[in-house]
């Protein structure tokens, strides 16, 4: 009994996290332009270095992070969980040619292309081109779990996606104690078929 009530204890208070940061997100507003700023290469290895990303925009409030800047001929993005979560990401990109792409980084790394009014399934994975990411780390073979993963950091070069505008939306899967993942979006409002709510960044002037 005393351990049910701690299970439903934890699932509530998961639930209040979710929703204080869903509210904190909802304030920001996709009208609005985020000017990427060029700093100093990342090293993509899920970990926040010292200084490492202080020279980035950074976005998500409450209690998560988004940082995104460009270096040479690449952009860095990273995500940051809340402290004490981990899980996995989906980096959604619209460029201007008007194609919408996922770029997904968990124990594997994907990318699939929205088309025909649906996303495919996942069939094809290491198909990344053009980009990187950070993936799990295994903790144990015979029990199949992972190392906590925390950060996400992207590594994607600039000709990948055209223009100097792009609209991004970020999907985070986290993992909950009963071991289910409930995902968070930012922009909060945004639906992963319609990038006209999500972040518009821009690269350059």
């Amino acid at each position: 009994m005393l351990h049910q009530g701690t299970k439903l204890l934890s699932r509530a208070t998961v639930l209040v996290l979710f929703t204080v940061w869903a509210a904190a997100i909802l304030a920001k507003t996709t009208e609005e332009i985020v000017h990427v700023p060029t700093g100093k290469p990342a090293m993509v290895d899920g970990k926040i270095g010292p200084e490492e990303w202080s020279d980035a925009a950074e976005e998500m409030p409450g209690g998560g992070r988004l940082y995104i800047k460009t270096s040479g001929d690449f952009v860095y993005m990273a995500v940051q969980f809340p402290a004490g979560r981990s899980g996995f990401t989906d980096i959604y990109i619209a460029p201007e040619d008007g194609a919408v792409h996922d770029l997904h980084a968990s124990a594997k790394l994907g990318e699939r292309q929205f088309e025909g009014g649906k996303w495919p399934e996942w069939s094809d994975w290491w198909n990344n081109r053009g980009w990187v990411a950070n993936v799990s780390q295994v903790e144990s073979f015979e029990k199949r779990t992972f190392v906590p993963a925390g950060v996400r950091e992207y590594q994607i070069e600039r000709w990948r996606f055209v223009g100097r505008k792009w609209r991004l939306m970020v999907g985070i899967s986290m993992e909950s104690q009963d071991g289910k993942y409930t995902v968070v979006r930012f922009p909060a409002q945004a639906s992963d078929s319609n990038p006209e709510k999500w972040l518009r960044v821009q690269f350059g002037p």
